[in-house]
């Protein structure tokens, strides 16, 4: 631009124009400016030459802020121009030819030469027209304030509008959606509107909108007129609530909570009625549940089997069931007020002092006690109290439980425990109590005292022959008899069966022995009656003093016992005073030791089978012929007596143990041998009275023999005449079962009573074993020959074979053939060897005789 200057300034200055006399020069700033007065020094060197007058104008047109200084900036201007004529005006830059652009009507034709600082442009029409467009600028922002006023009016118009359709929505949604039947009435009580509950509920058959409400079918009669009263009076300006029920289309009959009130005046017309129901039926339910439970739990509370008291800080009864009432025989009146100490039978703190003394049951804090208390009829009852606070912790809660019956049992189980069930004398446990203390007196101070064991002579004949309920009259009996002469310090007891036993305290041996006989006279004097039926009684008695020689209690019993057995071998209805060095009880002593190794013996297998050859008396008999004989090892390997463990079998009731074993054993054994069973002609099993009488041995026996696979025919069982005629029908009814199977019985000893042949005929028996006692002494005892010839020839008419016992040389040997006895049996032919052994030599003897 300022190319563009000097080249008009050089042009305006050629010589081939006329120079101007009269110039005017504008600049924009103010002439401290260095770019003003650097421009301003230029013109005046390029004008100086020409000698051509400058008129020069400082405007500061640059920084204006106000139109009111702009304008007189324009108005210095237009009078610095209009005052002279000029030939050139000269202006410095755009600004500066802005402000002389604005009068243009006083410039005319003058040149205006401009320095083309800033780049110039010519004014717009914007500009030229500001003022205008500063006026059209205002109309259009009224106007648009305006229309956006109308715009936020409309848009606010139709928010609320959308906002009164959305409550409308809502309020519809609500009132179609609640849960509560809500309807509009008018002001005659039809409906007008109903939401959809109520709808639901009632069906459109009900809802009738050309009738009042009250006029529906749903409704009984009452509650129409009810609701007619409602309405009319909500039409007063009062809220009417009351419940009703309603027959509704799916449920049934409904409980509804009803309430009709008065719409507000800016609500609807005037005069319509908000109907709101809420069906209370579960809870009508729940109250009548409720109600049924409480007078439930009121009757389970009058009527619960214990009784229940409420008791304040004075123990005085507060409440009281009618259980309580009636257990005690009182009223309810009688027991309420009092103290319930009151009504204790015998002196107990009350409740609050047992609780303030008593730890507690448990972490409830629970107490309880029992205690009597007394009838209202001058009776007492057991009462099992258990004591607990309130929540309040004001008063104590009081169960009594009735225990009367349980206390009577247990005095009863108490009695039973230590008395007889059938004598009421003590029983074994309670007399070895007893016995105890007194081995604890006679260490304590040097006591005696003396331990009598009574056992009844015989008393089984009075079982077998007048039957088990004489026999406990007869138990009874003795009983009465024994109390009669048994001082009061001294202890008696049964034993169990015919039994008894007596602690004489602070006795010496001499007045045992007279107490002794004092017994056995009374009992042998009494007589006792049934059914015209006369029966005696005698016992065997046993003395054991308990001195400082006395042991244990079951040692002292056990002697006792052993003294007891002692008289009755001696004879029966007498008695045996234990003494410590007395053989005879020693070696009875020793019999009961074996108790122990028997049953060990039969825990360790440690019994054996040997047998004893039975030998035919007529030639030409080839079979095998023995008796099986048990032995008992000590658990050192050396045999046992078996006239110690078999007595001690037999008196403590363990030979059916023995039996069952050896029938076991001996069964298996000729299973496992089959050559034996065929070379065996006889096999004889000895069998003891005791088996024969326990039912479940003989069970077993008759089981394992018909499951056995043997032949039976071979089998013989062998029982003492003794045991059979001592247990007649037991006998008779198991020889009858065992001949059924096939096996063949043979009566051992026999002869060693009178009665035998009396009882014979009436056994079904195939063999009979002569006594010992008779073939010992046959070669030399014509007696003794006489007696076997007889029993043979008995036998032999009723078909029997006869077998001779102890053959123990040539010559008993000789007399027994004469007899034509058909077996021998003794050591002539040897002596009981193991079976095996036994059977193995017979068969290597039959072998060498072929």
């Amino acid at each position: 631009m300022r190319f563009i200057f000097l080249l008009l300034l050089g042009w305006w200055v050629t010589p081939s124009f006329a120079f101007p006399q009269n110039t005017v020069v504008i600049h924009s700033n103010h002439q401290e400016m260095s770019w003003t007065a650097g421009l301003q020094a230029g013109l005046e060197a390029t004008t100086a030459s020409y000698d051509i007058p400058l008129n020069v104008t400082y405007i500061d047109g640059k920084r204006y802020q106000l139109t009111r200084y702009l304008n007189e900036l324009l108005d210095l201007c237009r009078t610095k121009i209009s005052q002279d004529d000029y030939d050139v005006i000269v202006v410095s830059d755009d600004h500066a030819l802005r402000q002389v652009n604005q009068p243009a009507e006083q410039i005319g034709d003058t040149p205006v030469i401009i320095g083309g600082n800033n780049d110039y442009k010519p004014n717009s029409w914007i500009e030229r027209y500001h003022k205008e467009l500063r006026a059209l600028s205002v109309a259009i922002m009224v106007m648009g304030t305006i229309i956006i006023l109308l715009v936020l009016m409309i848009r606010r118009q139709r928010k609320s509008e959308q906002q009164l359709q959305q409550s409308q929505a809502l309020f519809e949604g609500v009132f179609d959606q609640s849960f509560q039947y809500i309807g509009i009435l008018d002001g005659s009580g039809v409906l007008i509107s109903g939401n959809l509950a109520l709808q639901s509920l009632l069906g459109r058959n009900i809802i009738k909108y050309d009738r009042p409400l009250w006029r529906w079918h749903c409704w009984d009669q009452d509650v129409a007129v009810r609701l007619k009263q409602a309405f009319l009076s909500a039409q007063q300006d009062q809220i009417v609530r009351f419940e009703a029920q309603v027959h509704s289309t799916d449920d049934g009959k409904r409980m509804l909570d009803l309430s009709i009130k008065s719409m507000p005046a800016t609500i609807g017309d005037s005069g319509q009625m908000l109907l709101e129901a809420r069906d209370v039926t579960s809870r009508q339910q729940m109250e009548e549940k409720l109600r049924e439970r409480e007078v439930s739990y009121r009757l389970l509370y009058e009527q619960q089997p214990v009784i229940l008291l409420a008791i304040d800080s004075q123990a005085r009864i507060q409440s009281v069931n009618q259980f309580a009432a009636d257990l005690l025989g009182y009223t309810k009146r009688d027991l309420l007020g009092h103290k319930v100490t009151d009504f204790y039978l015998d002196a107990e703190p009350l409740p609050q002092q047992f609780i303030s003394t008593t730890q507690a049951g448990d972490d409830q804090m629970v107490w309880r006690r029992q205690l009597r208390y007394k009838c209202a009829d001058g009776e007492s009852v057991w009462i099992r109290e258990t004591i607990r606070h309130t929540q309040s912790k004001l008063q104590l809660l009081l169960v009594g439980e009735d225990i009367t019956s349980t206390r009577e049992l247990e005095a009863k189980l108490k009695y039973q425990a230590c008395h007889d069930y059938l004598t009421d004398l003590f029983n074994r446990n309670y007399f070895e109590t007893e016995l105890e203390k007194g081995l604890a007196e006679v260490r304590d101070s040097g006591a005696r005292h003396a331990m009598f064991y009574i056992d009844l002579d015989q008393f089984k004949v009075i079982n077998d022959t007048a039957g088990h309920e004489a026999g406990d009259e007869a138990l009874k009996q003795v009983a009465l008899l024994l109390q009669g002469i048994t001082p009061g310090k001294a202890t008696l007891a049964r034993l169990g069966g015919d039994e008894f036993a007596i602690i004489l305290r602070h006795c010496s041996p001499d007045e045992a022995v007279e107490f002794g006989h004092e017994i056995l006279l009374l009992l042998e004097e009494a007589e006792f009656f049934w059914q015209n039926t006369r029966f005696s009684f005698s016992c065997s008695l046993g003395i054991r003093l308990i001195d400082e020689t006395a042991g244990s209690p079951q040692q002292v019993h056990a002697q006792a016992d052993t003294a007891c057995y002692a008289a009755k071998d001696e004879g029966r209805n007498r008695l045996h005073l234990y003494h410590p060095d007395d053989k005879e009880l020693k070696r009875r002593e020793l019999e009961m030791q074996y108790v122990n190794h028997i049953h060990k013996a039969l825990a360790e297998k440690r019994f054996e089978l040997h047998a004893q050859q039975i030998a035919p008396m007529a030639c030409g008999s080839k079979k095998q012929h023995y008796e099986i004989l048990v032995r008992m090892r000590n658990s050192d390997g050396s045999m046992v007596s078996p006239g110690l463990f078999i007595p001690a079998a037999e008196r403590y009731n363990l030979a059916h143990l023995i039996d069952r074993y050896v029938v076991q054993e001996v069964i298996a054994w000729l299973r496992a041998n089959p050559d034996a069973v065929a070379q065996l002609e006889l096999c004889s099993i000895n069998l003891s009275g005791q088996s024969m009488g326990n039912r479940d041995f003989v069970n077993f026996l008759i089981e394992k023999i018909r499951t056995s696979g043997l032949p039976t025919e071979k089998l013989c069982l062998e029982i003492t005449e003794t045991a059979a005629i001592g247990n007649m029908s037991e006998a008779i009814q198991l020889f009858t079962q065992l001949k059924a199977l096939g096996c063949l019985i043979s009566l051992d000893d026999f002869g060693s009573g009178l009665s035998s042949f009396g009882y014979l005929k009436r056994m079904p028996v195939d063999i009979i074993k002569i006594d010992g006692m008779f073939v010992r002494d046959i070669a030399d005892d014509e007696m003794d020959f006489a007696m076997v010839k007889a029993i043979n020839e008995l036998a032999k008419k009723m078909g029997k074979k006869t077998v001779a016992e102890f053959v123990e040389n040539e010559a008993i040997l000789t007399r027994l053939q004469s007899l034509g006895v058909d077996y021998a049996q003794g050591y002539y032919f040897g002596k009981p060897k193991p079976l095996a052994e036994l059977v193995a030599e017979l068969s290597q003897a039959e072998l060498a005789v072929v």
